[in-house]
């Protein structure tokens, strides 16, 4: 199956994306898939009726919520709540753990001692659009979430890094000039 929009909407027969949702039928068991873009536009959550069970994948873990479009992020947080209403959510399970007991995070590590427990509750999933609300679309921490948008903080970082190099650049420059007109000084004394 292909992970783009048009291959999601596609394999699973969406006739309302991102509004509807579509099932996956395992024959006396019936999982819901909803459409949960924000993070990426063909991200899927999924709801199996029988555990109870909400699997967010990105869309919701303990750890970094990367946004990618506050909007579409929100709209998929109200819809997820709308669609869950009255059902028994047993767990909220994200795609991976990002977070150790004490809040800090695991980036780049594959060792995480003391790893915050994956699962979410009910009542913290129905948070959510209160939380994506209140994000800059830069950079924000709340409880157990950091929101951030990727692309603007490496597009930030990318910038300090060029002012950086223009600076030691430049700095350099002034040095050797300094040095050459010392120089010059020196040998016509």
């Amino acid at each position: 199956m292909a992970t783009t929009l048009e291959g999601v909407k596609r394999h699973f027969h969406f006739s309302d994306w991102p509004n509807g949702a579509a099932q996956i039928d395992l024959g006396e068991r019936i999982v819901d898939v909803l459409p949960t873009p924000g993070h990426y536009p063909s991200e899927l959550s999924y709801y199996d009726r029988q555990t109870g069970l909400f699997f967010s994948g990105d869309f919701l873990l303990p750890g970094r919520l990367l946004i990618a479009d506050k909007n579409a992020d929100l709209a998929s947080a109200r819809r997820v709540i709308q669609f869950l209403g009255d059902q028994p959510v047993t767990y909220v399970l994200g795609g991976h753990v990002e977070l150790d007991q004490t809040g800090h995070t695991f980036l780049g590590d594959h060792y995480h001692p003391h790893e915050r427990p994956l699962q979410l509750s009910k009542d913290q999933l129905l948070q959510l659009p209160a939380i994506v609300e209140t994000f800059n679309g830069f950079y924000g921490r709340h409880g157990e979430y950091i929101l951030e948008s990727q692309n603007r903080v490496l597009g930030a970082a990318a910038a300090v890094v060029v002012a950086v190099l223009l600076v030691t650049g430049f700095g350099i420059r002034a040095l050797l000039r300094m040095r050459r007109n010392t120089r010059r000084s020196q040998t016509r004394a």
